[in-house]
């Protein structure tokens, strides 16, 4: 059971030097050259207008330089029952040269977005998408501050808000330790592993828009790793099937191999060592933090 779960959370002014990175590719009837890009509705012709869109995260911050994913849309459903989409490009601001009419555009950044229905005139004009968005950097360690390796840790975010049914809908799966995400201001429910066992945290933070939301969750538990030796300090003895159990005595996980490690959350465990037919047991403590060796004696 995990027990006294703590965190940490600072705030900080709102800086993304790097977030998702895309591919520019254009759809259909897109034109790329130096200045602009020119696409034009099925149907339409004559001159074209140059728009510019820019995307910020509020009202008063500048326009986001990078890592912006727009996507033009026509207004008309296509046979196919959607809204065909006319371009798409990855980067910051962007100016299309577009024939006169109606469109929808939709602008996301990581997990923030936002679509508005524009018209387009005669006159050039720059369109203006606040996004009213911050930023989630999520970062995890053992009991005694020791860093957890990132290969070890997941970091799932989930709405605050419940259904009927107790669930939470998923925003955000696999964010990795340390990367400043985007999202929309507002509270998220964040579910951390700390490996693929039992040594999970859950807590609610708090994104404010045109800020970084820096948060360190605390877990408490530790690697174990297990080997079956004939003595004390021995080698490991092959081909040795393990079980882990609770102490409910239920089964965690188990393995074949000879030096199996795990992540558990603190408690009172047994391992169980099957080898050429015969069983050997041991109970263990996990102590939070406190990554070691569990040995099960051959005798």
């Amino acid at each position: 059971m995990l027990k006294h779960n703590s965190l940490r959370i600072q705030f900080a002014a709102f800086r993304i030097e790097h977030v998702v990175t895309g591919l520019l590719a254009l759809v259909v009837m897109v034109l790329l050259g130096l200045q602009g890009t020119a696409l034009a509705q099925s149907g339409s012709a004559g001159n074209v207008t140059r728009v510019t869109l820019e995307a910020r995260m509020t009202d008063t911050s500048e326009a986001l330089m990078d890592g912006v994913e727009w996507r033009i849309f026509a207004t008309k459903v296509g046979e196919d029952g959607k809204l065909p989409m006319l371009a798409q490009a990855t980067g910051g601001v962007k100016a299309f040269d577009i024939t006169p009419g109606d469109y929808y555009v939709h602008a996301a950044f990581g997990y923030a977005g936002a679509v508005r229905r524009i018209t387009v005139g005669e006159t050039p004009v720059t369109e203006t998408f606040t996004l009213n968005a911050g930023g989630l950097q999520l970062n995890a360690v053992a009991s005694n501050d020791a860093r957890i390796p990132s290969a070890l840790l997941r970091f799932d975010v989930y709405s605050k808000e419940q259904d009927e049914r107790g669930e939470r809908q998923l925003v955000a799966r696999n964010i990795k330790s340390n990367e400043i995400v985007p999202f929309h201001a507002g509270t998220y429910h964040v579910v951390s592993q700390y490996g693929r066992l039992n040594a999970e945290v859950r807590a609610d933070f708090m994104v404010e828009a045109g800020k970084v939301t820096k948060a360190t969750i605390v877990h408490r538990a530790a690697r174990i790793t297990f080997k079956l030796v004939k003595t004390a300090g021995g080698d490991a003895i092959a081909n040795t099937a393990w079980s882990i159990l609770t102490e409910s005595g239920d089964v965690i996980t188990e393995s074949n191999s000879a030096f199996p490690a795990f992540v558990l959350s603190e408690g009172t465990y047994s391992a169980i060592a099957k080898n050429a037919d015969k069983i050997y047991s041991r109970e263990f403590t996990v102590d939070p933090g406190v990554n070691r060796d569990v040995e099960v004696l051959a005798e």
